[in-house]
């Protein structure tokens, strides 16, 4: 079910009607965790096995770390634990991509027929987490099954994140099932923004990058520009919708999940840019992988391949395809160029704050490509004609991916020249006063009038 869809909106009013007769906590934890089960099970019902296996596995193996003697006893038990999770994530994902390979380069093996589950890469870096922060005893294990289960299947973040630590948000699940009027009118606001910035943003400029990326040579250099553009703000929108409409149902049920956005493309860096887009991803890696290889405490030349290390599995995270792996290595040979030239640099070559926003959004807009042709060769030819040497043809007649690039930057513009904005959200400190509830109206109003006929796909994250 998508979060856009009649189907879902009938399956939440039904579990609100439900939260809103049973008034015992105890009984709404149960209620939520099954309709989180249902809504796993909607998408392919063969899978929902493996959520419960891998909830299971991750629980008991929570316990015996924290009740483990000697650290050499404890290690092995957190090492067994993350390989459980990443053997069913690598058998899933990448099997098939090692088979491929290998058969490239041997002509052995041969392609598996599997499907792969829907948000296995969120629930099993949830998993890692989890063992890892018992192990460092940041996070003591929990007891409590049913709240265990609800930490791992809770159906707002489950197929596509925020990527939920248990530090996070198990300190929420001890308190009582409440659900509080300013919750619910916050959650509705984000939701709707969320639509909005999916179904009138992103599917809007969807139609142009899809058509665009399909087919780069029959374009010219302006229109595989349009492209580029159209693509950056499409999986900006489309991935900041979902977030945003899963922190708001989230909120409406009690909870706070954390943000996953603060307006990337005016990052001046690509380390800040890295703090600003899909910030649970970018923290996951940062604490459970790059510093787990040692961080920057071992040396400059350890710590430039520990970048480039976090940044490869980091692109591989995203799906199993050369491309991304070549969109890790790109970001993390930048990153470890910025982190040299910060150091190193003399103060008089100190970029000013513009160049420093112009080179990251260019790299970061030209590295989307890549990530978004559908091989090698495709991102040759949009190189190529990016800087003219295609021959194909002006196509600039779909205007409403011009008026929604307008918009996104206006929104950008707009949100860095309000500084009291960087520490709210969306700005709103009080969702429900007048102006708030205005825009609520806006929101629904714009889905209605400007949602592209034959919209309403699937979430681009759903594939990672």
């Amino acid at each position: 079910m998508l979060f856009t869809s009649t189907d879902f909106a009938i399956f939440f009013a039904i579990l609100m009607v439900m939260l809103a007769i049973v008034r015992q906590s105890r009984a709404r934890f149960i209620i939520v965790l099954l309709a989180s089960w249902v809504f796993y099970a909607a998408w392919d019902w063969r899978f929902l096995p493996l959520l419960l296996l891998v909830s299971f596995w991750n629980y008991l193996f929570g316990l015996w770390i924290e009740g483990a003697r000697g650290q050499t006893l404890r290690r092995v038990l957190v090492w067994v634990a993350v390989s459980g999770n990443l053997a069913a994530l690598g058998y899933f994902k990448y099997a098939n991509f090692f088979l491929e390979n290998l058969h490239a380069l041997t002509g052995l093996g041969r392609a598996l027929s599997i499907t792969l589950p829907l948000g296995i890469s969120f629930f099993t870096f949830q998993g890692v987490s989890y063992v890892v922060d018992v192990f460092r005893r940041t996070k003591p294990a929990t007891r409590d099954l049913v709240v265990f289960l609800f930490f791992k299947a809770f159906f707002p973040q489950l197929i596509a994140g925020p990527i939920v630590r248990a530090t996070e948000f198990m300190p929420q699940l001890q308190r009582p099932f409440t659900m509080k009027r300013h919750m619910i009118i916050m959650g509705v606001q984000y939701f709707l923004f969320g639509a909005v910035s999916k179904l009138v943003l992103a599917d809007n400029l969807a139609i142009a990058a899809d058509m665009i990326f399909d087919d780069p040579a029959r374009f010219d250099t302006a229109t595989l520009w349009l492209g580029v553009f159209a693509y950056a703000g499409q999986i900006y929108c489309d991935f900041f919708g979902y977030s945003m409409m899963a922190i708001g149902l989230a909120r409406i049920m009690g909870y706070r999940l954390p943000i996953n956005f603060r307006m990337p493309y005016v990052a001046r860096s690509i380390q800040d840019f890295w703090r600003r887009w899909h910030i649970t991803l970018s923290r996951w890696l940062r604490d459970y992988l790059y510093i787990t290889l040692g961080g920057n405490r071992r040396g400059n030349l350890r710590t430039y391949f520990n970048l480039i290390a976090t940044m490869l599995i980091g692109g591989l995270w995203h799906g199993a395809s050369w491309n991304f792996i070549l969109w890790g290595a790109l970001h993390g040979s930048v990153q470890m160029i910025d982190r040299f030239w910060t150091r190193h640099r003399p103060d008089a070559l100190r970029l000013p704050g513009f160049v420093g926003w112009a080179l990251t959004f260019l790299f970061v807009i030209l590295a989307w490509i890549p990530f978004r042709a559908k091989d090698f060769p495709t991102t040759a030819i949009f190189l190529q004609g990016l800087v003219g040497a295609g021959h194909g043809v002006t196509h600039w007649l779909y205007m409403p991916a011009l008026l929604v690039l307008a918009v996104l930057l206006t929104w950008h513009i707009g949100f860095e020249g309000a500084p009291r904005w960087n520490k709210h959200l969306l700005g709103f400190r009080r969702p429900w006063r007048f102006r708030q509830m205005g825009m609520l109206l806006l929101a629904v109003l714009a889905i209605i009038m400007f949602t592209p006929l034959g919209g309403n796909g699937a979430f681009i994250y759903f594939q990672f």
